[in-house]
């Protein structure tokens, strides 16, 4: 079932100058609940001005918008709501952080979705031991490290109980131990809650660890959607999103090269690595 439908929406930073390129040219994709959904294409090619659509921050020009089947454009639609359903977590986590405390932080979404004081924050400390962090509940969000913000930046949209989480490039300036063990959170809220996922990235060998859908864009538009081994071991799109294949990819095409058969749908690591070892 979709949760999410984006249907043929422009929108153009300057709408008063007529020879200005959109920045969404006829945008349509939709998204299933439980979807787990990447957003790739080289820098400028319209991720970030595509997810700012998708709970209401920015408006299309045209087109519609269906969240579980209702247009957020109509005039009785309440985006406050949306954005308590939608929840965004941006790529740089200070923009979204402002109390004192890590906990105040964390509580506040909660509190203004209508919890009591009591109970959003004792959802904020469940929320924080989810995410390995209640140690900081008591720190001032600007002194912790970039993981740390990020983290809290999470917890502040994922106490609110949302349906889609949406991300920004979730692995920037995160190590790799980090970075992992973000991805296995995020994919563990996927599994357990039912969270619907959609992020932005540039690392397309994750792509194909952890996502089942993924949308390309190229300028604007969309060049294809589909599942990653599709959209990743298709040279003609990928060479006209100005994208590199994957490490992953490439050792499945120079395995062709050397005349053996292998399955273009087991990319993953743990996949790929099982299928070298079987050659024959």
């Amino acid at each position: 079932m979709s949760i999410l439908e984006v249907k043929n929406i422009k929108y153009k930073y300057n709408k008063f100058d007529e020879s200005s390129k959109y920045a969404l040219d006829d945008i349509s994709f939709s998204i299933d609940e439980k979807d787990f959904v990447a957003i790739i294409g080289e820098s400028g090619s319209g991720k970030s001005t595509l997810i700012s659509h998708l709970n209401g921050l920015y408006k299309a020009y045209s087109g519609e918008i269906l969240f579980k089947g209702v247009n957020i454009y109509s005039n009785d639609f309440n985006l406050t709501d949306l954005r308590f359903k939608c929840g965004i977590v941006f790529q740089y986590p200070e923009y979204q952080l402002f109390s004192e405390t890590v906990i105040d932080d964390v509580a506040f979404g909660a509190m203004k979705k209508g919890l009591s004081k009591d109970e959003a924050y004792k959802k904020s400390v469940e929320v924080l031991k989810l995410l390995g962090i209640e140690h900081l509940k008591d720190e001032a969000p600007f002194n912790l490290s970039g993981g740390e913000k990020r983290k809290v930046a999470f917890a502040g949209v994922f106490v609110m109980d949302p349906d889609i989480l949406i991300f920004d490039e979730p692995d920037a300036g995160l190590d790799p131990v980090s970075k992992d063990q973000f991805y296995e959170l995020i994919k563990s809220l996927n599994n357990k809650f039912g969270t619907t996922i959609i992020y932005i990235t540039h690392n397309l060998d994750d792509v194909i660890e952890y996502a089942n859908k993924v949308i390309v864009l190229n300028e604007g538009k969309i060049v294809k959607t589909g599942k990653p081994f599709e959209i990743l071991t298709d040279k003609e799109v990928m060479t006209k999103a100005n994208l590199e294949m994957p490490y992953a990819v490439s050792i499945y095409y120079e395995v062709l090269k050397k005349g053996y058969e292998i399955d273009k749908t087991k990319l993953k690591f743990d996949e790929l690595l099982n299928s070298l070892i079987n050659l024959k």
